[in-house]
């Protein structure tokens, strides 16, 4: 009996201590895979966020309303006019906040946007990613001063700093995107996607100005979400839209690059340049770039024919040049700003052409930080 009552006690002290056992925290579970993550970065504190930015996220709710996903998820990093800076997501019940950031970085900071990056594949993993750069741009001009360095070959404006394109470069690097999307302007040069040019596989962009407005979100969404992403149909929406405009409105250039040709681009320019680098007589400059932007984008390939009259040396990179730039159409005109100017030699890609005087090259503010000019330009003019 003594041995029962001892045994039963003994029995009460283990379950009693079982039952004041605090309880395990649940752990939440991980997000699901799905075949595509588009994020939309969004750098919107400067003249854009006013209204711009607002429509645009209209348009993107709406094409998702309407079942634009196919399975994906759309993403939204929004630093508005006052700075704030918000992660959301885009689903076909509404928009969702998923994260404020409060740690006082720039929107257009290395350490931002790398930030955004690990957070996107963090809440949003996926089989691939596309990305889509919203903003300004001014490419790669010399532009204002940026968070990393005095120095502003730029793409996005966030209050009085901008991003330099070699910092785009770095902020990029390693993340392999299936696709960037650049709404804004001037993206479209040679020497920025160059830059970015183990970034993604296929780039969309425009070697000249774009309308405000920017692309139609409501009609663009669908296409990055086919099951093959379709950016020329993407481009061709954008281009369609101000094609069918009147007057000063009717201004638009748009590319799609295929980047795994780009290395082939870079030396098809290279020999062309190596053999001859100074124009033919009567040459005239294809201008992009309007305004205060005149003198600093021009035509690529109207370029290399002025370098070599059109001979076969242009055969090879005519035959690049068809692989690289994938789909291409211009207004006949850009007047975006004054004065406007004639597309009549537009063949979607831009370059800077540099000024030669005797033995003496000019060099613009910053230019030689590019891979561009360190790869191709700098050897055939003995830097």
């Amino acid at each position: 009996m003594k041995h029962y009552i001892i045994a039963l006690l003994l029995a009460l002290v283990v379950t009693s201590c079982g039952d004041d056992e605090p309880d395990k925290p649940d752990v939440p579970d991980a997000p699901e895979e799905v075949k595509r993550t588009v994020l939309v970065y969004m750098a919107a504190n400067n003249s854009l966020g006013y209204v711009y930015d607002d429509r645009d996220i209209a348009e993107m709710e709406e094409a998702v309303a309407e079942g634009a996903l196919n399975g994906g998820r759309l993403l939204i990093y929004h630093a508005d006019l006052d700075g704030t800076c918000i992660l959301s997501e885009v689903t076909e019940e509404g928009t969702v906040q998923i994260k404020e950031y409060t740690d006082g970085l720039s929107s257009v900071s290395i350490a931002a946007m790398r930030n955004v990056f690990a957070d996107m594949r963090e809440v949003a993993p996926a089989d691939d990613y596309g990305l889509v750069l919203w903003s300004h741009a001014s490419g790669w001009i010399d532009y204002g001063k940026s968070p990393e360095q005095k120095v502003s070959k730029s793409w996005g404006i966030d209050g009085s700093y901008q991003m330099s394109i070699p910092d785009l470069g770095k902020a990029l690097e390693g993340e392999r995107f299936s696709f960037i999307y650049f709404d804004c302007c001037f993206m479209g040069n040679i020497e920025s996607l160059y830059e970015i040019r183990d970034a993604a596989s296929f780039v969309v962009a425009s070697p000249a100005e774009t309308p405000l407005d920017g692309m139609p979100y409501d009609l663009n969404i669908k296409c990055f979400f086919e099951e093959t992403p379709d950016l020329i149909v993407a481009a061709k929406n954008t281009f369609d839209c101000y094609n069918a405009m009147s007057g000063r409105s009717r201004s638009c250039t748009m590319a799609v690059y295929d980047m795994s040709h780009i290395e082939e681009v870079a030396w098809a320019v290279h020999c062309i340049l190596h053999d001859n680098n100074v124009p033919l007589p009567g040459y005239v400059q294809q201008q992009y770039g309007t305004s205060s932007f005149r003198n600093c984008f021009f035509d690529l390939t109207y370029y290399m024919e002025s370098l070599t009259g059109g001979d076969n040396r242009m055969d090879d990179y005519r035959s690049v040049m068809s692989k690289f730039v994938i789909y291409e159409a211009h207004t006949p005109n850009m007047s975006l700003s004054l004065p406007a100017i004639a597309l009549n030699n537009c063949h979607g890609v831009s370059c800077y052409i540099l000024e030669k005087s005797g033995d003496a090259v000019t060099i613009p503010g910053r230019y030689d930080d590019l891979q561009w000019w360190q790869d191709v330009i700098a050897p055939v003019f003995g830097f």
